[in-house]
């Protein structure tokens, strides 16, 4: 059974997260959950806590920003993606549908292994480069 958490720690856990991306940025929401700092656009999503596997989805939404940020649980598990690579996953021939939305594809990670299926038959990536990337480095 999935932890549910609140809408007010998750925007906790949210603006941790942005501070460790982009210290000492001003970050300001622009759209549906897409904010802007240090001069990107990141289109943010959080999943809740749970056996370590997440699922996300990839929308048109998703494709306006310059970045997109999973947040797996909490402000210490966090992946930063290149739209250009999320883009390549959401156009993928056979990318996985949502049942009930023709213009969303679903993406399942597996948070300890850092591995993402995307596509089928068995379509995978490493997101192990992307783990607790960052827009600015802490010169600090």
């Amino acid at each position: 059974m999935a932890y549910l958490t609140t809408k007010a720690t998750r925007q906790i856990i949210k603006r941790a997260v942005f501070d460790m991306i982009a210290p000492g940025a001003t970050v300001r929401k622009v759209g549906r959950e897409i904010y802007e700092m240090s001069g990107h656009t990141v289109h943010t999503r959080f999943c809740a806590p749970g056996s370590g596997n997440f699922k996300f989805n990839l929308n048109p939404n998703t494709l306006r920003a310059d970045y997109e940020l999973w947040i797996c649980g909490s402000a210490e598990h966090w992946y930063l993606l290149p739209i250009d690579l999320i883009r390549k996953m959401y156009c993928h021939p056979a990318a996985y549908p949502d049942k009930h939305h023709a213009e969303i594809r679903v993406v399942t990670l597996d948070a300890h292994s850092h591995r993402l299926g995307y596509a089928s038959p068995s379509v995978t990536l490493d997101l192990l480069p992307y783990f607790r990337a960052v827009l600015i480095e802490n010169c600090n």
